[in-house]
């Protein structure tokens, strides 16, 4: 007998998929400030931790933590959506 239902797996699913989009985000700014002149250091060092603590928070992710999911669906698919409508 299964531990969660189809409708937690499906969601778990798109959360993980927002926290990835949400890697390639922030490896998308990391490219563009390294491809500058004079790359910032601090703003570098503050997107590789942001990008450390994606992975980490991907990793973590349960499937049984509809509240959490729920957060990450809703929080990074805002900033998904205006990443992508200003490309």
């Amino acid at each position: 007998m299964a531990k969660w239902t189809q409708e937690q797996a499906v969601a778990f699913e798109c959360a993980r998929e927002c926290i990835t989009d949400m890697m390639g985000i922030c490896s998308t700014k990391i490219a563009e400030e390294e491809g500058k002149t004079d790359p910032d250091r601090a703003v570098l060092t503050e997107l590789e931790n942001e990008l450390t603590r994606l992975a980490f928070e991907r990793s973590s992710l349960t499937i049984t933590d509809d509240e959490r999911i729920a957060t990450v669906r809703r929080q990074y698919g805002e900033v998904i959506r205006r990443f992508r409508d200003s490309a």
